[in-house]
């Protein structure tokens, strides 16, 4: 897939979300069913609108990088923004946010993808041939 398909693709999954969560919002009534709800689709929001930004981010950045390698980064990143910000909304909710979860969570969202980069790069040497 393209990296512009995707950034389309994932702008109009983030934008329906938008659009679902509002309508949840505006229509139902609270209740627990709803809320997980609610968090699903403010994480498929908030990764879906994070997604292409993070690409053209990164794209800036790294700059020589392959072209679906960097749109595959800009979505994983975008899905731990989503999933950070979802996690914050679910500590409001319980009222357990503090400024150590916070940062508890973004420190193992960090460490999560350090340790999947350093998976990809350890199968791309793996797969280039020896000399």
């Amino acid at each position: 897939m393209s990296p512009r398909l995707a950034d389309i693709l994932s702008l109009i999954a983030g934008l329906a979300a938008a659009a679902g969560l509002a309508a949840l919002i505006i229509q139902v009534p609270p209740a627990p069913l709803y809320k997980a709800a609610a968090l699903t689709l403010i994480l498929i929001a908030v990764a879906g609108l994070a997604a292409p930004l993070w690409r053209r981010l990164l794209r800036k950045l790294i700059g020589k990088a392959n072209d679906r390698e960097t749109a595959a980064m800009g979505l994983r990143f975008g899905v731990w923004t989503g999933l950070f910000i979802a996690s914050l909304v679910l500590l409001r909710v319980i009222h357990f946010l503090d400024r150590v979860l916070i940062l508890a969570i973004l420190l193992l969202l960090i460490m999560i993808e350090m340790f999947l980069q350093q998976h990809a790069a350890r199968k791309r040497r793996a797969r280039r041939p020896r000399r």
